[in-house]
């Protein structure tokens, strides 16, 4: 196991450094000269030639593009992503100060969308085309089909604006947090519980679980430890490559709900083009998804003893 994580550890390099490279790269993709863009936002007036090219020097942006992205990068790696162009503030700080409202609902929303997922799909795969069934499948359907920054007015018109129970914005205490996770989570949820009933009626309709059956053990210990755990695998791997979506999604849901997060951060320095923000948000989200697949892998073994890497 020791050899294969340091191997996973290393085929990892060269996709670390492509997900640099295209984050550095964002300051070249967006439109308009940012020296030009910082220098109005500093003096608030048209800026001269003469200004625009001392801001160009000031932030190297006057360097070759390898020169600049090798210093950026050797930055980075120390954990020094620069200072914001708009805030002039440490890009590291203000990304803490975001942090703790991002992972709030973000570790919310995972733990009850994947308990709801994995509960709602066992039902409809053990009582499939019953009345249980049909309920999660319309369920689904509907979690699907409804937009979220849709649903996250209707919700704050039913629940603040009508019934005045819950906050509309804001970050606060529990009461804040209910109507972004219920936003956010209920899509993810509705995908998910699809996915999870496909694969535990394939496992179902294996014979091991006939035999199992025929051998007089209980429905509940043939669901959950044969059939859902040898279903595990390919459940895990799905939800590992949704994390994404969870990311997408909190930029949505941050922003409807005036949540002081990173999505709303990464919102906020797209509009101002404070790429030295924007840059080290996608680094961050390309490293995390990295690191994600890496520990999916291992849980592999975790889940079936059969699974031996690096033989």
């Amino acid at each position: 196991m020791k050899r294969y994580i340091a191997k996973r550890l290393l085929q990892t390099i060269p996709t670390l450094f492509g997900v640099s490279l295209l984050s550095f790269s964002l300051l070249y993709l967006f439109p308009g000269d940012p020296a030009e863009f910082v220098a109005q936002i500093r003096y608030g007036i048209e800026p001269s030639p003469q200004v625009v090219e001392e801001v160009r020097r000031e932030l190297g942006l006057n360097e070759p593009f390898l020169i600049r992205y090798v210093h950026w990068l050797s930055h980075v790696i120390r954990g020094n992503f620069g200072i914001s162009w708009t805030e002039g503030e440490p890009v590291i700080k203000l990304i803490m100060q975001r942090f703790p409202a991002s992972a709030e609902l973000f570790f919310a929303t995972f733990a009850i969308s994947i308990a709801f997922a994995v509960f709602l799909g066992i039902l409809s795969a053990i009582y499939k085309d019953k009345a249980i069934d049909h309920f999660c499948r319309i369920f689904s359907l509907l979690g699907i089909s409804i937009p979220s920054f849709w649903l996250g007015l209707m919700l704050i018109w039913i629940f603040s604006v009508q019934l005045h129970l819950l906050p509309a914005f804001g970050y606060g205490g529990l009461r804040h947090l209910i109507l972004p996770v219920l936003t956010w989570s209920f899509s993810f949820m509705a995908i998910k519980t699809r996915f999870v009933r496909s694969c535990l009626i394939e496992e179902l309709s294996k014979e091991y679980v006939v035999v199992a059956r025929a051998k007089g053990l209980k429905d509940r210990v043939v669901v959950l430890r044969h059939a859902f755990r040898n279903a595990l695998i390919p459940i895990i791997t799905y939800f590992s490559l949704s994390i994404h979506h969870l990311i997408i999604g909190s930029i949505m849901v941050e922003v409807v709900f005036s949540w002081p997060g990173l999505g709303s951060l990464l919102v906020e320095s797209v509009f101002k083009r404070d790429f030295p923000v924007v840059q080290a948000l996608v680094l961050i989200s390309g490293v995390m998804f990295v690191f994600v697949n890496i520990a999916v892998d291992l849980l592999y073994a975790v889940i079936d003893p059969r699974i031996r890497y690096g033989e």
